[in-house]
């Protein structure tokens, strides 16, 4: 699913949540209309260049499929806020460098943002780096040509808000338990659009191992 097509599927779940409005300033009396505006923007963002670099099935790389929030800091401010991180991984060994640190940069040209590569290491300790920021999040692709591992990185700004009451919303459970992850979608292809509502009772993605389930439940 290219960018321009993905973003009219984003615009539909923007629209269907009732969600307009920039994602800054203070914190909402219900958070969770924000909260998902700013996820799905990270979420497009991050598709579009995974898509760009190779359209197929992405693993979600340490279960940060990304719509579970974090605490953090705002600023140098003793307040605290919100932010989600979404992490992507394929190996693509045999590909150049060079040639996936291209295709990057068109996915982030798709999207109007302007990426800069660095080189750092030699040997097995090289790595390419395509970093992009825009108003939705700081990507980051880092290439191990050793191996061929890609790893694709999308985090948001800290925003105020109660990153509790987001996962609360989120999760449907006040007191949510500690294999909630379950519920996490394991993997990202062509066609997944963004979720960000795993209630009780949702499709598990992984068993109690941590393996992902195969198929994965659509």
């Amino acid at each position: 699913m290219r960018a321009r097509q993905r973003l009219a599927v984003v615009a539909t779940i923007v629209a269907a949540a009732g969600l307009t409005g920039a994602c800054a300033g203070t914190p909402d009396a219900d958070p969770y209309p924000r909260a998902r505006e700013q996820f799905t923007a990270m979420a497009d963002e991050l598709h579009t260049v995974i898509m760009a670099i190779e359209p197929t099935d992405w693993r979600v790389d340490q279960g940060q499929y990304g719509a579970r929030p974090s605490g953090c800091q705002l600023g140098v401010s003793s307040d605290t806020g919100y932010s989600f991180t979404a992490v992507r991984a394929l190996d693509l060994p045999g590909r150049e460098a060079a040639e996936i640190a291209a295709a990057a940069s068109e996915g982030f040209a798709e999207l109007g943002v302007n990426a800069e590569t660095v080189e750092r290491g030699s040997g097995d300790a090289r790595e390419v780096t395509v970093v992009g920021e825009s108003d939705a999040a700081r990507t980051v692709v880092v290439i191990r040509p050793v191996d061929g591992r890609v790893l694709v990185s999308s985090e948001t700004a800290c925003t105020p808000g109660s990153s509790s009451e987001i996962l609360t919303a989120i999760f449907g459970e006040e007191q949510y338990p500690d294999d909630v992850w379950r519920r996490l979608p394991a993997t990202e292809g062509p066609s997944s659009v963004p979720q960000f509502s795993f209630p009780p009772g949702s499709p598990l993605h992984y068993d109690a191992t941590g393996a992902p389930i195969l198929p994965p439940p659509r």
